[in-house]
């Protein structure tokens, strides 16, 4: 199928997910939770009932040859349905309710079948979900689908929590069971609409199939994987079981109330799955899952030092399930799609039934030990007097969620934002603009428009807009391309952002554009696109040649650094020579420090009148960076300019004193100004030069790192009649150091 086909039929998964996550709600969720309850079992019966459904998924992988003979969506179809036929067990509690160990029983073989069932019809639809879901929405469709989960949820709790409200009896329970039956059939039966699931592999059957997880077995990624997503999801079914008992028994939150507290939960899963989805689809999953992992852990904390005397009113209970169901709902969907998205298309049976497998294998055993850990902590008086026996279970889970986000966080996967980059979209700039800014740039907007949203997604430097940018660059604005390739250039460096630059790169004819590009590429450090950026230092255009000279030296490709040495010896344009200086200065380039001053005193010839300052300072800066100075001269020469007087006299007089300690040694004489009148005539400066070059001789005799080359800058400049202040400054910035270490009798 194309991708626009798979659209047209994604409506048949919605309705899918609606009855199937209403059938599972009434059955086997809250309203199940409660009917043990109040059938009398502890929370050790619970727990094994519970933990049924995950721990039957350790067998997905002896379902494969199953999946492979088949076909995923035949397989699929049959197994959800047949799974609702076995929940018609439940209708015969009422006869055998004197004997609760017989209850038990059937209930465990109801919940055995329905869970194995869901096992053979989850190993065939998670790898179908590949085929029938295009790649760049997968996130987005998750979350849909949460909110139409969500929608659905909501409607069924309500009038759940109406139903087992009206009355106490425990036949009111039954009906529920009946309307999840009809439910979860019709959910199957709406399977049929979507396409593919077809054999794709008739020659792979019986064990051949089962033999194919070796593969994702030695894949060591995929291992990271598997304990990150069995570790979330054992922590996600403990909470969703064992929260509401807490709130129950320590509490004595009614059952009605916690019906519509799985209602409030549901609402969260869904919101933090939209969310999550989008972003997972703008970002990758590792800023998202990670982030939200980190929050998990802090809700657990707190939430086990609640205090035992504390008023539990709805509204708090309802915010505590509210932001579990976010947080829980976003990094499981994040977890979905890196799978959905990392497993090879070709063997995505066996890479799915093993994760699916692993899954229940941790939560499935997890959920065991937390009924009858709950018991044991429960007889213990010393754990209850201090903590209280769930306090105990949330500190362990949130050990848990630890050892998953660890995991997550060494995952390989290609365009992922990082945690802190992730974060930053949120505080800071204005995310809440840049949100408006996408949701408006979608709709018609006139070029002005465009222009002005593309401009300020620059401004804010967010990964939230770099689809928008990304499709910018496709606009018939060309103000709103060339505002795109700029904005581009203030995101973080990342493959997608990097490509859709070197493309802009060959827009032969479009001039600035190629120059923006160009300036992008710099100001991410787009080391990976040195080639690309060195065709350019031979073009005829001198402003696409200077421009790429200067981008070279940004990402620092230290394979280019002779061709700039040539370019700074042979190029006859002044700009192009000026952009050499300045990638070499980057590049720290001390073999380049003679012919940069052979540079810096031409600009003083008659031939550059006029132009000398601006262009020298060009190359004083560069050589400050050689001289790793580059602060001292940058900060002293921004307070001089700004207020001429203010950092030369003071480097002046401190290097005359720091001369005047130097036995053996004297200099000319600094004359006495005020730094107010500073400078008060030509012979200011003049004497000033002459006072710096006097101490060449102290030079000679250092070791210092620097020595050397402030000598050549010494002999070099000497001949110079009038010097600009900004030479002094960067000379007064270097010899300072020198003098000192000298004055204070330190080696240098």
């Amino acid at each position: 199928m194309t991708e626009y086909e798979k659209t047209l039929r994604l409506p048949y998964l919605y309705f899918f997910s609606m009855f199937t996550g209403a059938s599972v709600l009434i059955a086997v969720g809250a309203p199940f939770t409660l009917f043990l309850t109040e059938l009398g079992f502890g929370s050790d019966r619970i727990g094994i009932l519970g933990g049924l459904m995950p721990f039957c998924q350790i067998l997905g992988i002896a379902f494969l040859p199953l999946v492979m003979k088949f076909g995923c969506k035949a397989v699929a179809i049959i197994a959800f349905t047949t799974r609702y036929v076995f929940l018609g067990l439940f209708l015969s509690v009422p006869i055998l309710i004197p004997d609760l160990n017989a209850v038990f029983y059937v209930l465990f073989l109801a919940m055995v079948l329905f869970s194995l069932s869901r096992t053979i019809a989850e190993v065939a639809f998670v790898p179908w979900s590949q085929e029938i879901i295009p790649q760049s929405i997968r996130g987005s469709i998750s979350g849909k689908i949460s909110i139409f989960y969500m929608a659905t949820g909501l409607i069924v709790s309500y009038l759940t929590k109406i139903w087992l409200d009206s009355s106490d009896e425990l036949q009111r329970f039954y009906p529920l069971f009946i309307i999840a039956i009809f439910l979860g059939i019709l959910g199957a039966i709406a399977l049929k609409g979507l396409g593919g699931g077809n054999v794709t592999q008739p020659a792979v059957r019986g064990f051949t199939a089962i033999k194919g997880v070796y593969e994702p077995i030695k894949d060591r990624n995929f291992q990271l994987f598997l304990v990150s997503s069995g570790t979330q999801y054992t922590v996600f079914l403990i909470i969703n079981l064992f929260l509401m008992l807490y709130f129950k028994e320590r509490f004595g939150t009614p059952a009605g109330q916690l019906v519509l507290m799985a209602s409030v939960l549901l609402i969260g899963s869904a919101i933090g799955s939209y969310m999550s989805g989008w972003l997972v689809d703008r970002n990758g999953s590792r800023g998202v899952r990670l982030s939200l992992q980190l929050f998990q852990i802090l809700l657990l904390v707190a939430v086990a030092m609640i205090p035992a005397d504390f008023t539990a009113t709805p509204l708090f209970i309802g915010t505590i399930f509210l932001v579990f169901g976010v947080l829980f709902g976003g990094s499981i969907t994040a977890g979905n799609v890196y799978l959905l998205n990392y497993v090879p298309t070709e063997s995505k049976e066996s890479y799915m039934a093993l994760s699916y497998s692993i899954d229940g294998l941790i939560g499935g055993s997890a959920i065991f030990s937390a009924g009858f850990l709950l018991n044991v902590l429960k007889g213990s008086s010393v754990i209850t007097s201090v903590i209280g026996a769930y306090e105990v279970l949330f500190i362990i889970c949130a050990g848990v969620i630890s050892i998953s986000t660890l995991t997550y966080y060494f995952l390989l996967e290609e365009e992922a934002t990082g945690v802190r980059d992730f974060l930053k979209q949120f505080y800071v700039g204005n995310p809440l603009g840049v949100l408006w800014g996408i949701h408006r740039y979608g709709h018609q907007t006139s070029e002005e428009r465009r222009l002005d949203l593309t401009h300020k997604f620059g401004g804010a430097g967010s990964v939230l807009a770099r689809e928008e940018l990304l499709n910018a660059l496709h606009d018939p604005s060309f103000d709103v391309r060339y505002e795109a390739i700029v904005a581009l250039g203030h995101l973080p460096n990342s493959k997608s952002v990097v490509l859709a630059l070197e493309k802009m790169l060959a827009y032969d004819g479009l001039v600035e554009l190629q120059y923006a590009a160009l300036t992008s590429l710099g100001r991410i450090k787009a080391v990976q696109s040195g080639a690309k950026i060195a065709d350019f230092l031979t073009v005829d255009n001198p402003l696409l040649r200077a421009r790429s000279i200067r981008t070279i030296g940004e990402i620092r490709d230290l394979n280019y650094v002779q061709t700039i040495r040539s370019i700074l010896a042979n190029d006859t344009v002044v700009d192009c020579r000026l952009a050499a200086i300045s990638a070499l200065g980057k590049f720290k380039d001390h073999g380049s420090f003679a012919i940069m001053l052979t540079n810096y005193c031409e600009f003083f010839s008659s031939r550059y009148s006029g132009s000398d300052e601006p262009r020298s300072k060009v190359i004083l800066l560069a050589l400050s960076k050689i001289l790793n100075q580059e602060g001292a001269f940058s900060k002293a020469w921004r307070r001089e300019e700004k207020n001429s007087g203010s950092s030369l006299p003071k480097l002046i007089y401190a290097m005359s004193d720091a001369s005047k300690q130097i036995k053996n040694y004297s200099t000319l004489t600094f004359p006495a100004v005020t730094q107010t009148s500073y400078p008060a005539s030509r012979d200011d400066i003049i004497n000033t030069f002459a006072f710096i070059q006097s101490l060449k001789p102290l030079l000679c005799q250092s070791n210092h790192v620097n020595s050397k080359l402030i000598v050549l800058m010494l002999d070099s400049t000497k001949d110079i009649i009038n010097p600009h202040p900004a030479l002094l400054i960067l000379l007064a910035v270097t010899i300072l150091p020198i003098l000192k270490e000298k004055s204070l009798g330190n080696p240098p």
